[in-house]
């Protein structure tokens, strides 16, 4: 009689370890859907956070340009932008704690070259670029080191673009180029036409924003 109760108790007390072993699997689904939507949120939260950020350098910076641009044509906005442009991406970048760059495979400041993670991005834009009618949407990552990278194309998106990027003795002139390359001596950046892929945005945002 003993024994047949110690056997049953044994059987009831494997029974009671097997079913709550398997409760967490039931789960399991339940935070996988978490994790993915909280995913989810994070890549919608840095394409809202970037595009903040690409539209207000792009305005500071656009504007500064217009206004030298009719001060003093090519020849003073290059030096004006030589100057200023750089200054006005930098303290953006402090306010909103982000490293924002304009780079480019074809470099007007070497500066402004990409890194190996920036050309990998970029070759992703060239690649839809060449496709008919291809719509180029900002690109959010996640790194090794735990940023948050956020990559949107730059467009030459107007005739005025070319009197800096276009074809060297037609679009640009040939007085306006020499004063760019005094400038920016291994420059680079010319050969566009309207509506060519130029480079890219490229924004780190740290792991504790």
């Amino acid at each position: 009689m003993m024994k047949a109760l110690s056997l049953l108790m044994m059987l009831l007390l494997l029974i009671s370890a097997c079913s709550s072993e398997k409760k967490p699997d039931t789960n399991a689904p339940k935070e996988t859907a978490s994790l993915q939507a909280k995913a989810v949120l994070d890549t919608a939260k840095y394409l809202e956070l970037g595009d903040d950020l690409v539209g207000e350098t792009k305005r500071k910076i656009s504007t500064t340009l217009v206004e030298a641009m009719e001060k003093g044509g090519v020849k003073y906005a290059a030096q004006f932008c030589n100057l200023v442009a750089y200054p006005i991406v930098d303290s953006i970048s402090k306010v909103h704690h982000a490293r924002i760059r304009r780079v480019s495979d074809k470099p007007r400041n070497p500066k402004d070259a990409m890194d190996e993670e920036e050309q990998k991005v970029f070759a992703l834009f060239k690649a839809k670029a060449q496709m008919p009618n291809a719509e180029l949407k900002p690109i959010v990552m996640q790194h090794d080191d735990g940023t948050v990278g956020y990559y949107a194309p730059i467009k030459i998106s107007m005739p005025t673009c070319l009197k800096c990027h276009g074809e060297v003795g037609k679009d640009v002139k040939a007085e306006d180029y020499k004063v760019l390359k005094s400038l920016y001596p291994n420059d680079v950046a010319v050969g566009y036409k309207e509506g060519d892929l130029r480079g890219m945005f490229s924004i780190r945002f740290s792991k504790a924003h």
